[in-house]
């Protein structure tokens, strides 16, 4: 017999591997100043992500995007970045939050752009998804280019976000950020009014971290998996593995879509404090099997559960 929290554990990993992907986390929050709104999108970035985000915002007249997000989705990304844009709205990283990716693109869209002086922003290699498969890197950063050309970035600027590495992130801090010519304010200026506009619960639920929870990150990270969904899977990794080896993004989405039975976990199972197991099967599309297992490695960094390494024996 299997034991009730192991069962719960498998019955959950299943379930989500079986789901489509599991969206961020889009909330509207009233600010002190009446009229005026934040909305907070957290989570990994999907591509239902958009027209979720067009619908929140729709009825809202004045308001800044708080983001916490991993990344994800390139092309959904450029769709909300676009629309912050037209309405006109500030974009904030808080203090001690991670907005790498996709989520710093779509940050590079606020006006103006805020983040606190221990905020993680980074920009990797963009990859986009055409005919269900993930383009190259030079077709991908030409549309994030255009994108940002459209947002008005200089030529410096664009350089520096197009020419992210495909390995690992290149960050933006205060020292950097005029080098590069991405302007933007700290949380914590004096002559921020943004802060002050914020409601006591707003920058407590910023403040507050998310559970360490190794089976559920690696859980979402093999769902990824299971939909040959290259960015999706990475969003799950730390930020200076990405890209590289088996959390590239195209090798990602290239080996796991060549499957003529796509990956299926199952079971998972937590072995100490930072180790989950995860056993699975796939068939190749020469009809050969593949009944593994993986020890997935996981650590706790920006507030979040990442993956920091994984050895699998198929």
């Amino acid at each position: 017999m299997i034991p009730e929290v192991r069962l719960t554990v498998l019955l959950a990993a299943l379930a989500i591997a079986a789901s489509p992907a599991a969206a961020a986390t889009i909330t509207r929050v009233p600010s002190q100043l009446s009229g005026f709104e934040f909305l907070v999108i957290s989570g990994a970035i999907t591509q239902d992500d958009g027209p979720a985000f067009v619908d929140k915002i729709a009825s809202v007249k004045s308001g800044a995007v708080v983001l916490d997000s991993q990344g994800g989705a390139t092309v959904t990304a450029i769709e909300i970045g676009k629309t912050i844009r037209q309405k006109g709205f500030a974009t904030i990283v808080p203090d001690d939050t991670l907005c790498a990716s996709a989520c710093a693109l779509i940050w590079l869209a606020g006006g103006p752009r805020v983040a606190s002086g221990t905020a993680h922003v980074g920009f990797h290699a963009a990859y986009v998804e055409k005919n269900g498969a993930l383009v190259e890197s030079g077709a991908g950063n030409a549309l994030v280019g255009a994108y940002l050309n459209g947002l008005g970035l200089s030529q410096k600027a664009i350089v520096f976000v197009t020419s992210a590495p495909p390995e690992g992130i290149e960050w933006l801090n205060q020292k950097n950020a005029g080098t590069v010519e991405i302007a933007f304010t700290d949380m914590g200026a004096t002559n921020n009014p943004l802060r002050d506009m914020m409601p006591e619960k707003l920058m407590a639920q910023m403040t507050e971290d998310e559970p360490y929870d190794p089976e559920s990150a690696t859980t979402k990270f093999y769902a990824a998996l299971t939909r040959a969904d290259g960015n999706g899977a990475a969003a799950f990794v730390i930020p200076e593995k990405r890209g590289m080896g088996p959390f590239d993004e195209r090798n990602i989405a290239s080996f796991f879509g060549s499957m003529r039975e796509h990956l299926h976990v199952t079971a998972l199972s937590r072995l100490d404090k930072d180790t989950v197991k995860v056993d699975y099967s796939y068939l190749y599309a020469n009809g050969r099997r593949c009944s593994a297992h993986a020890t997935v490695s996981t650590t706790y960094e920006f507030g979040r559960t990442l993956i920091k390494g994984i050895r699998a024996n198929c």
